[in-house]
């Protein structure tokens, strides 16, 4: 990725960011004795690790190009998942988002995704937890899916999307899973462009 990506969008020293976010929470996840006990829905540990630092390095590998893309400061994006890596329940499938920010006196939620083989879905749990948080506490959440097979981004506002929206479809291969099917339209940057600009990505997070 950082060999080809636009350089808005390249980290500095890749180097210590592998140390910092592949092989430092390797090593915590291995000292607390954690890898025996990873066996989501049947998968193998170090299927279930291999998942999950991979996920775990592309949001911290994106979240700087979040912030500018959002004209946000770094610092105002905070994680916040499950990611206690001494915590077995770190690892399980949940529907809490995995980044929240403030911007312009509202509190927004980031639910981030990679894809690997070309199909772009979200779990509809995923827009469930959206819709029932914006309920709650009026917090919007976008889901920014990078999927790295195409070399493209999507960015979806999951607490606008209805029960009945055409893009629900059941995925037999997910265990007959329903999920949101991310429409091409969604995408809206291609990695190795520039970053686009906050109002191309056609949210509607900041008004009324």
């Amino acid at each position: 990725m950082n060999t080809i990506a636009d350089k808005s969008n390249k980290r500095d020293n890749l180097e210590d960011f592998i140390n910092k976010n592949i092989l430092l929470p390797y090593k915590i996840i291995k000292g607390s004795n954690l890898i025996p006990q990873l066996n989501n829905q049947g998968r193998r540990p170090e299927e279930v690790l291999f998942s999950w630092l991979r996920g775990y390095s592309v949001v911290e590998y994106f979240t700087p190009s979040f912030s500018k893309i959002l004209k946000i400061p770094i610092s105002s994006i905070t994680r916040i998942g499950d990611d206690d890596l001494k915590n077995v329940e770190t690892f399980r499938r949940s529907p809490k988002a995995d980044l929240e920010f403030t911007k312009d006196h509202q509190k927004i939620r980031l639910e981030v995704q990679s894809g690997f083989q070309g199909t772009n879905d979200i779990k509809e749990h995923k827009v469930r937890e959206a819709r029932k948080i914006y309920l709650e506490n009026k917090i919007k959440t976008i889901c920014i899916h990078i999927d790295l097979f195409n070399g493209q981004v999507a960015f979806v506002q999951l607490n606008e999307i209805k029960e009945n929206d055409i893009n629900f479809v059941t995925r037999q291969q997910m265990e007959g899973q329903s999920v949101f099917s991310i429409d091409q339209n969604y995408f809206k940057w291609r990695l190795l462009d520039k970053l686009p600009k906050l109002i191309e990505l056609e949210l509607s997070i900041w008004k009324q």
